[in-house]
């Protein structure tokens, strides 16, 4: 086992990162909000999907490792 210095900002390598990517994508990407509350209320709904569907993490979770094993 080694250590692997990653650089102080390294959004690549950090997983809530590509977590929010898919967020964004599935709760607010080309969509109108007439309120802060709709817009609120379709973010939690993405994260209750997340909570009852835990694959969606995990798939995000594979690719990340995935990646890291490819460039190390």
């Amino acid at each position: 086992m080694t250590v692997e210095r990653l650089p102080a900002f390294s959004p690549d390598f950090n997983p809530i990162e590509k977590l929010w990517k898919n967020t964004k994508r599935d709760s607010t990407h080309m969509k109108y909000f007439k309120t802060f509350e709709d817009l609120h209320d379709s973010v939690v709904q993405t994260f209750n999907t997340y909570m009852h569907d835990a694959s969606k993490v995990i798939c995000v979770m594979q690719k990340l490792r995935e990646d890291f094993v490819v460039t190390a």
